[in-house]
Parts: structure tokens; C-alpha cells; sequence
């Protein structure tokens, strides 16, 4: 019974810190492209981006500057055949959040996010050396 009543209080007092995480440092003051390239690597500037994204296009050069952070981390390890899938993989983003005249901001915030999501997985596969195999990804739904 102790030990319930001690997993379940070490468990209240984590789970607010977990949930501060996914908040914007600045609050609601905007990041900028100086935040993301601050961010010591990719998978921190991806999240410092995606807790504090604005939901327009303004996002574009904010994933584009964590996609060239992401890609200095694995594209270069990246077979002919990997990088051909990677590519692929963009394309789907595209498919699935198309940018059109009549999407407007939102369909540029959605489709830069769903390929900045892809480079931040390939990141994540690649630390510590070569992608072995092909990293498990699917396409987001990215939140509006």
C-alpha cells in the first residue's frame, strides 16, 4: 500500500513539470529565428518550435532553419536509396498538406511542419552515426 501511495505521489508531482515542457519559454511573446538557431541541436529546436509555433506562414523559415539544423545531422550518412525515400516522404507532406492559393497561411504553417517532423525523425535515427535501415515515420496530423 506504502509503495502504491508513493508511485502514485512521485507520479502527481512529475506529471505538471512534463506537461510545462510542452510550453513556449517566452510565453506568449513569439520565438525567432535567433531562438532556433540558439537551440544546441535538432531534436531541441524542434520542440522549442513546435511548442511555440505560430500556426501561419511565418513558420515556414522557422522549420526551414530546424530542417537545416536536422539535415546537418544525417543527410550527408543517407544512402542513394534512403535519400530517394526521404525525399518521397517530403512529397507525401506536400500531398498531404498541399499549399495552394486558396489554403492560404495555414497550409504553409501545416506542411512545413510535417516535413520539419520528418527531419527531426531522420535526426533522431541517425545519432551516434549511419541510419541503419529505415527510420519508422508516418505522416503527422498536425495540430492547427
Amino acid at each position: 500500500m506504502r509503495t502504491g501511495c508513493a508511485i502514485l505521489i512521485g507520479f502527481l508531482m512529475t506529471a505538471p513539470a512534463a506537461a510545462e515542457d510542452a510550453r513556449c519559454p517566452k510565453g506568449p511573446a513569439p520565438i525567432q529565428l535567433e531562438d532556433i538557431e540558439a537551440a544546441p541541436d535538432c531534436l531541441v529546436a524542434h520542440k522549442l518550435h513546435q511548442a511555440c509555433a505560430w500556426g501561419s506562414s511565418g513558420d515556414e523559415f522557422m522549420s526551414e532553419a530546424v530542417i537545416d539544423k536536422c539535415k546537418a545531422g544525417f543527410f550527408d550518412r543517407l544512402t542513394r536509396k534512403q535519400k530517394r525515400l526521404y525525399e518521397k516522404r517530403l512529397e507525401a507532406c506536400g500531398e498531404r498538406y498541399p499549399v495552394t492559393q486558396e489554403g492560404g497561411s495555414i497550409q504553409i504553417y501545416l506542411s512545413s511542419m510535417c516535413d520539419e517532423d520528418l527531419a527531426a525523425t531522420y535526426f533522431k535515427a541517425a545519432k551516434g552515426g549511419r541510419i541503419a535501415g529505415t527510420p519508422r515515420w508516418k505522416l503527422p496530423d498536425v495540430p492547427e
